[in-house]
């Protein structure tokens, strides 16, 4: 019998991929962030978001003229995950801002949606 395979190479094992079935939680929402902080430790990868409303005030004697008064600051989310995976979203989102910015260099309108997991 000849070996018809380049130097004696054993065949490539060939790996199916599981199907993926996307669902919402019942939970499931979406939230605007005006801003995130948190951090990582040996154990745990954290965010909290939240939003901030501004609160104006109406000037004394300025006719319709406000200025601000106070800053609401609501938490959204708080998000939790592995430390890997924080490292892992910090790369993904850095891959995403860098790619905006070339975008926005060369003013190239393009889709920014993608996944990790």
């Amino acid at each position: 019998m000849i070996n018809m395979r380049k130097n004696n190479a054993k065949p490539k094992k060939v790996v199916k991929t599981p199907k993926m079935v996307v669902t919402e939680s019942p939970d499931y929402n979406v939230t605007y962030a005006s801003g995130v902080f948190g951090g990582l430790d040996p154990n745990d990868g954290r965010m909290i978001f939240f939003l901030d409303r501004l609160r104006p005030k109406m000037k004394k004697g300025g006719k319709g003229s406000m200025e601000l008064d106070r800053i609401d600051r609501e938490l959204q989310v708080e998000v939790h995950m592995s430390p890997a995976q924080f490292i892992s979203a910090a790369k993904w989102m850095n891959d995403h801002a860098q790619k905006f910015r070339k975008n926005v260099k060369t003013k190239k309108k393009e889709s920014a949606t993608s996944y990790i997991g």
